[in-house]
């Protein structure tokens, strides 16, 4: 059994859903923060440095405000329709507790933003998946025709971090 471990770090500095699609501009509001990196290459790349051919490979992220989605992202207006859907379900702009003067616990003197990303908490906590799994299978991660492995952040400008491994033979 080999096992094979990376951390890899992702700048993501913008909502970069209008770079994705320039149509979508009309569509983003002022609050939205939806920044969207496709993996799907570079766990290619990580099969192919691990030597594994047969095994699994997780991703998961490392941060409460992201996770790793398992998806359709050729057609980015699906993406604009889930960032429209988000944000009309859970609103940046309420009174969350999480962003109020009565929370007392990890606060973040060092970090301005973190004081008001309830919202980009609980879009996480909706998705669910900090993590996902891939079958590896003849030295290549397996993926459906439309499936593409990504990371979302819900709260930068940040960087952010996904902790990559793939154990097998």
């Amino acid at each position: 059994m080999l096992c094979f471990n990376k951390t890899v770090t992702y700048a993501t500095d913008h909502n970069n859903l209008a770079e994705i699609e320039p149509k979508l501009v009309p569509y983003l509001k002022e609050f939205d923060f939806f920044s969207i990196h496709d993996l799907t290459e570079p766990t290619r790349q990580w099969v192919q440095e691990s030597k594994i051919q047969n095994g699994l490979l997780t991703v998961q992220a490392l941060h409460t405000t992201c996770v790793v989605a398992l998806n359709e992202l050729d057609e980015p207006c699906l993406l604009g329709d889930l960032n429209g859907f988000l944000r009309d379900l859970i609103p940046h702009h309420k009174p969350y507790l999480h962003n109020s003067k009565i929370r007392t616990k990890n606060l973040c003197a060092d970090d301005k933003k973190c004081d008001r990303n309830a919202d980009a908490h609980m879009k996480s906590f909706l998705f669910g998946a900090a993590s996902q799994t891939v079958i590896v299978k003849a030295g290549q991660p397996v993926y459906g025709r439309w499936q593409k492995l990504c990371l979302i952040d819900f709260d930068g400008p940040r960087e952010r971090s996904v902790a990559v491994q793939i154990i097998g033979e």
